[in-house]
């Protein structure tokens, strides 16, 4: 089922069958930003929770499991609830089937508002049992003619990428790159980690610019390299498996740790046209 909220400058749609953003126009030009499904990449939007990627099997004190892609959240029917004309929670809890596939009890929430040209995701995980390791993150796939952008960093960077396979490697110096086609299928998921906290600007050639904000530790950059005119610029709270990590859950690099309290995560997204 879809559920919609807007103001005088966004009107978002979301699904309740995994939590995600369906639809985001763009009020003021009446134009789709989000991208809508196809060939390239059937998703629009993946709501990460509680790994990120296609992990391996893990290990929770020994015990082996198993999750696909991106974790349960994705695969999971959310409950809406509508707190105002430019908000709304969806949310889920651990069960019978979820204990199979990751041993922990919790409640999950996510939350979109609206404030003017801006979106806001907020996470809320808590854990109802013991001490829970988990990532969380988002995946919007934003509209970007030709599948790619110009990223611009409002602080000149000093990252750490993180392959996919391999050690992780510093670089110097980052203020700008061009993610096009040919650079996704140079790098597949650019990863970065150690970055400043500063705005994120993706600059699509249609002349629009999406501006994101988080504290998140790691931010992913991706697109299908070939084909479908869209680019991801993804924040986590997590990382991508690697076969170098340790298969331990709550060892592996950038977990996060839940015991009881509940733990809050966002990210905003500002829309803009030249």
């Amino acid at each position: 089922m879809l559920h919609c909220i807007e103001n005088e400058f966004l009107k978002l749609t979301v699904n309740d069958e995994g939590g995600s953003m369906h639809s985001l126009v763009y009020k003021p030009a009446d134009e789709e930003r989000l991208w809508q499904g196809g060939e390239a990449w059937s998703s629009r939007d993946i709501v990460i929770f509680p790994i990120v990627g296609h992990a391996a099997p893990f290990e929770v004190c020994g015990k082996t499991y198993e999750l696909k892609s991106h974790g349960l959240a994705r695969y999971t029917r959310l409950a809406a609830e509508r707190e105002r004309g430019d908000k709304i929670t969806l949310s889920f809890s651990s069960d019978s089937h979820t204990l199979e596939r990751y041993p922990f009890e919790f409640d999950f929430a996510i939350s979109y508002e609206l404030d003017k040209n801006t979106l806001k995701v907020t996470y809320r995980v808590r854990s109802k049992g013991g001490v829970m390791p988990f990532y969380v993150g988002g995946h919007p796939g934003m509209y970007a003619p030709g599948g790619g952008a110009v990223i611009e960093f409002e602080n000149e960077e000093h990252p750490v990428i993180y392959p996919l396979e391999g050690g992780a490697a510093a670089l110097p110096h980052l203020k700008r790159f061009v993610a096009d086609k040919a650079f996704f299928k140079e790098c597949k998921t650019f990863q970065l980690g150690g970055l400043s906290g500063g705005a994120i600007y993706a600059r699509t050639q249609d002349g629009y610019t999406y501006t994101y904000r988080s504290d998140c530790p790691v931010v992913a950059f991706w697109s299908n390299e070939n084909g479908g005119d869209y680019v991801c610029v993804e924040p986590w709270w997590g990382i991508n498996d690697n076969p170098a990590f340790p298969r331990e859950f709550s060892l592996k690099p950038y977990v996060n740790f839940e015991r009881g309290g509940g733990s809050t995560f966002s990210y905003t997204l500002a829309i803009n046209k030249d």
